[in-house]
């Protein structure tokens, strides 16, 4: 057998020990840094008001996976759209375009591994600009588009080109 050391240490996180962010006027907590999987995941928890989600978006270099913990969301995976709840996950490879968003009547919660890491580093960034006074659409796709969150144009349909 062979017992080489990793250069990891082994982690084991309490909810209430992980680092609380308030992105977008979310409250999500930082279970797993990039940092302590070596850059190999980041995971975290993310709690949604009803009616809250992110739009249509693109990862380019990561994969994501959704695991919901509490109440309902619609998801919208590649064009497809679906409703789940607690106990489902969900594994969205890069270049697929997705959104999600609480269609409950309470908080909704879900755990979020982005595969590399680096979710933690984006929603650090974009709380950090909202805590300060310089919060602006520009600056939030600058930061956006740094850490790989990509927000592609609406798709227009025929009958949008008619008016």
């Amino acid at each position: 057998m062979d017992l080489r050391s990793s250069p990891l240490q082994a982690a084991i996180v309490r909810l209430e020990q992980a680092q609380a962010l308030k992105p977008f006027g979310l409250d999500m907590k930082v279970l797993l840094t990039t940092e302590a999987t070596g850059g190999a995941t980041s995971v975290l928890m993310a709690w949604h008001k009803p009616g809250d989600g992110p739009p249509d978006h693109v990862h380019f270099n990561q994969e994501e996976i959704f695991f919901i913990l509490e109440g309902t969301y619609e998801l919208t995976v590649d064009g497809h759209t679906t409703t789940a709840s607690a106990g489902t996950i969900v594994f969205i490879p890069r270049n697929v375009v997705h959104r999600f968003k609480n269609v409950g009547d309470t908080t909704a919660c879900l755990l979020d591994w982005s595969l590399p890491g680096g979710q933690d580093h984006y929603f650090k960034a974009i709380a950090d600009l909202a805590a300060g006074d310089g919060f602006t659409g520009e600056k939030v796709m600058a930061i956006s588009k740094k850490f790989d969150t990509n927000f592609p144009a609406p798709q227009r349909r025929s009958n949008d080109l008619n008016r």
